[in-house]
């Protein structure tokens, strides 16, 4: 980046014409911007976009946003951001084909480096809430927002027992920006030097506003003393089965992956993702492994991904009828028969997997995702089946031209889209017509209206990845936590806004909260339980506000 932007300086002379930066009423936390510059290009270029943030490639080249070109010689796309932001970007000519995507120096920079800013919107709460459990004496959180050059220290609050004798419940308020990913690390306070540190290297890092960390993972809620790890619900040498109507009595085996603590949680109930080609999910197939269950958990645990339940649905030799949807031909010229499979999955797993596990049924707690031709069908139960899958993973997509093109032409359906390629191997893996499709999704006069980059939709591309197993297994875990962030489940957020603590609900903290908690106990720490802690939590919260300040 500043190789390109000093050869901008000193060796271009760019005239931009047309140059648009839109924001649209900022909604909550996220604010959808339109990009747009009108532009001449040659074959085998386009024009992308490419800033400081994340969501504008971070400041890779290689991992700059295409800008759409429906209404050539303009270029534009929108692209959700996040609210009370600085920041700045550029656009960029880039040659466009799978084998340079991936080149560093592919790039011309044209005009000037904006700087721009999203909308200011009050957000809430203002400050985060980590809680800890420990045996240490008052620790001492040190945190910094990812990026930031220095590490600010803030001592921990009492707030009672926790699992066992010695062990504390400590509370830590951060002042830093709702929204924001921070990282940090946790010492003892002492006034001898010590060398206890969690984790022993490194840090751990979240968005979430309020969370517990409970032996090195990270819970948007308050989870039980003891967490069962994740776990798989069959045994795979006797996988279970089902003889399935709408495919004409083929057995059809399936496979169940049940998250961290679902032992334990026993009122918790769970959404559920349903993966095609199911043998290839969790353990090695005949091509290998997604890991998927490693992958989700890894998620979970970094605090990036709700809690779900995953149910992988085994191919068999009927997997390209099974894949293709009516309209269209698969590979070996048979006509697609996805709607049979896809009611398999609907009216005869999905029945048996809700009466068997604690699950959320509804549409939009349930989820569809695969590969290649697995990714189309996943698609295809996105447009079709709406009432029943809204969260949908397309992984290095299979294209029939027929559905492709029905696709692009009907409206956008309610969903919540991951779709991505890799860049090498046979096809370069369908990189070209992913990419495509990706452009007439973000088109804003598209029937329904355009889905927007990163707030419904997100496309990745796995640079000089191929169309195998390991590719995906590489992709997965974002991709799932695209599709299940953690913070829905937010269930901590009135310790990060004190509320938990004003006994008297009239916005303040004073002596008066911390009578009220004591003559009538509530639980003011949120550990799920009534107990003179609380008491105690409101006032220790009490003495440190009339110190810092806490509540404005």
């Amino acid at each position: 980046m500043p190789r390109l932007l000093r050869r901008a300086i000193f060796a271009l002379v760019a005239c931009l014409a047309g140059l648009t930066h839109a924001p649209a009423l900022a909604q909550g936390d996220r604010v959808d911007v339109v990009f747009s510059t009108n532009q001449q290009t040659q074959f085998g270029q386009s024009i992308y976009v490419l800033g400081n943030l994340p969501e504008l490639g971070a400041g890779d080249v290689r991992r700059a946003v295409k800008l759409e070109p429906s209404q050539y010689p303009v270029w534009r796309a929108i692209i959700s951001l996040p609210t009370n932001t600085a920041y700045s970007y550029q656009f960029v000519r880039r040659t466009d084909d799978a084998a340079s995507v991936g080149n560093p120096a592919n790039g011309t920079l044209l005009g000037s480096l904006v700087q721009a800013t999203t909308p200011t919107v009050p957000l809430q709460p203002e400050r985060k809430a980590l809680i800890y459990h420990s045996s240490w004496p008052r620790p001492i959180v040190s945190w910094r927002v990812v990026g930031g050059a220095n590490f600010t220290r803030t001592p921990s609050l009492d707030l009672g027992t926790a699992r066992g004798p010695g062990e504390r419940r400590w509370l830590a308020l951060l002042p830093a920006p709702p929204r924001a990913r921070i990282e940090w690390f946790i010492e003892p306070s002492s006034d001898a030097p010590t060398t206890q540190r969690d984790p022993a290297v490194g840090t751990y890092a979240c968005s979430l506003d309020a969370f517990v960390l409970q032996d090195g993972q990270v819970y948007a809620y308050h989870p039980p003393a003891i967490v069962s790890p994740p776990r798989r619900d069959y045994s795979a040498s006797a996988i279970p089965a089902i003889s399935s109507v709408n495919l004409g009595g083929e057995r059809r085996q399936y496979r169940v992956w049940l998250p961290r603590g679902y032992t334990q949680s026993t009122t918790k109930r769970y959404p559920v993702l349903y993966m095609h080609d199911g043998q290839n999910i969790f353990e090695p197939g005949s091509f290998g492994t997604w890991n998927a269950d490693t992958a989700a958990h890894q998620q979970m645990v970094r605090g990036d991904m709700r809690e779900v339940i995953i149910v992988g649905a085994d191919s068999t030799g009927n997997r390209f009828i099974d894949y293709v949807p009516p309209g269209d031909l698969t590979p070996t010229l048979q006509q697609g028969q996805a709607d049979r499979y896809i009611r398999f999955l609907t009216q005869e797993l999905r029945p048996l997997i809700n009466a068997t596990y604690r699950t959320l049924p509804e549409a939009s707690n349930t989820g569809t995702m695969g590969s290649s031709m697995g990714g189309q069908v996943s698609m295809v139960m996105g447009w079709d089946w709406t009432n029943t899958y809204t969260r949908i993973g397309a992984l290095s997509n299979y294209w029939s031209t027929n559905f492709r093109n029905r696709i692009q032409s009907n409206a956008k359906p309610a969903v919540k889209l991951y779709m991505d390629s890799g860049s090498a191997g046979t096809a370069s893996d369908n990189f070209s017509p992913t990419f495509s499709t990706r452009d007439n999704f973000n088109n804003p006069t598209r029937p329904g209206g355009a889905f927007v980059l990163e707030r419904d939709f997100r496309h990745t591309i796995g640079i000089g990845a191929e169309h195998n197993e390991a590719a995906w297994a590489a992709r997965v875990g974002p991709a799932l936590s695209f599709l299940f962030p953690a913070s829905e489940e937010q269930t901590l957020l009135s310790l990060a806004s004190l509320q938990a603590f004003d006994a008297s609900g009239d916005g303040t903290l004073s002596p008066n909260d911390a009578y009220l908690a004591s003559a009538a106990p509530s639980d003011a720490n949120r550990n799920d339980a009534i107990t003179p802690d609380d008491a105690r939590a409101v006032a220790n919260v009490l003495r440190r506000s009339e110190r810092a300040g806490l509540l404005r």
